[in-house]
C-alpha cells in the first residue's frame, strides 16, 4: 500500500525536493504553499494554498483533507537581511515569528488527526536554531521554538502513536541564502567541515530516514556539513 506525504511549505526550494524525493520513495504526494509556484512535474493528489501563520487558514485548509496520511512534513519559513535586533522594525519580528514558529504549532496541530498510528511528522528548524547568530535573532529564536516544539509533542503526541522529530539544515544553496556574495558562499564553504555547501538534497535525505525509521523520536538531526561540531 502506498504511504501518503503532506508537504507544508512544497513551493520553497527545499520543500520541492522533499516533495520530488518522497515521490521517488513512493509516496503519495499532498502539497501545500503559499507564495511560489508547485513543482506541476510532481504527481500529487490535492495542492493547497495557505498562509501558515493564520491559524484559521491552517484548520480550515487541514479539515479538508479527508484521507490519513503516514507523514507530515512542515518545511514553510521566512527568513530577513541580517540587521541587528535594535534596527529590525517589529512587524518584520512578528511575520517571522508568525510563520517560523506559530506557523509550525498551527500545522502540527491541525494536521494530528490526519496521521495514522505510526506515522510521523518531520519539523525543518535551522543550525542558528541551535547555534544562534548575531544580525539573525529573530530567525534563530523562531527556529529554536521549533526544536522545543519537537521535543514536547515528541512526548505528547506519542499517545496518539505518532513520532516527531526535526531537521536543522546549515547553509543550503537556495533563494533564501541570496543576499550573501560568491565570496562569502565560498568562505563558508571552507569553514565547513566536509567542505561544500549543502544541497536541498541533503535535506530530503534526511526527511526520508526520519520517516522510515520508526525508533528514531524527539531527535533534532543536524544536516550542516559539521559547522558547529
Amino acid at each position: 500500500m502506498l504511504k501518503t506525504a503532506l508537504i507544508v511549505g512544497a513551493t520553497g526550494d527545499i520543500g520541492k525536493v522533499i516533495a520530488k524525493s518522497l515521490a521517488n520513495a513512493g509516496y503519495d504526494l499532498l502539497l501545500c504553499g503559499n507564495k511560489g509556484k508547485f513543482d506541476e512535474t510532481l504527481p500529487c493528489k490535492m495542492q493547497l494554498r495557505f498562509d501558515v501563520g493564520q491559524a484559521d487558514q491552517v484548520k480550515l485548509a487541514l479539515e479538508g483533507i479527508k484521507q490519513k496520511i503516514d507523514l507530515l512534513v512542515c518545511c514553510a519559513g521566512i527568513a530577513d537581511n541580517e540587521k541587528l535586533l535594535v534596527d529590525q522594525d517589529d512587524q518584520t519580528i512578528a511575520n517571522i515569528i508568525q510563520t517560523n514558529l506559530l506557523g509550525t504549532i498551527y500545522v502540527n496541530k491541525y494536521a494530528l488527526p490526519l496521521i495514522k498510528k505510526g506515522g510521523s511528522i518531520v519539523n525543518i528548524s535551522s543550525f542558528l536554531g541551535v547555534h544562534g547568530c548575531s544580525c539573525e535573532a529573530v530567525y534563530s529564536a523562531s527556529k529554536a521554538g521549533v526544536i522545543g516544539l519537537t521535543k514536547s509533542l515528541a512526548k505528547e503526541f506519542s499517545a496518539f502513536k505518532v513520532r516527531v522529530n526535526s531537521i536543522s539544515p546549515g547553509y543550503i544553496q537556495t533563494k533564501m541564502n541570496n543576499e550573501f556574495s560568491q565570496d562569502e558562499m565560498a568562505q563558508i564553504a571552507e569553514n565547513t567541515p566536509v567542505g561544500r555547501l549543502g544541497k536541498s538534497q541533503d535535506v530530503a535525505s534526511a526527511v526520508l530516514f526520519l520517516a522510515e525509521n520508526s525508533f528514531v523520536n524527539g531527535e533534532n538531526i543536524m544536516v550542516d556539513g559539521g559547522l558547529i561540531i
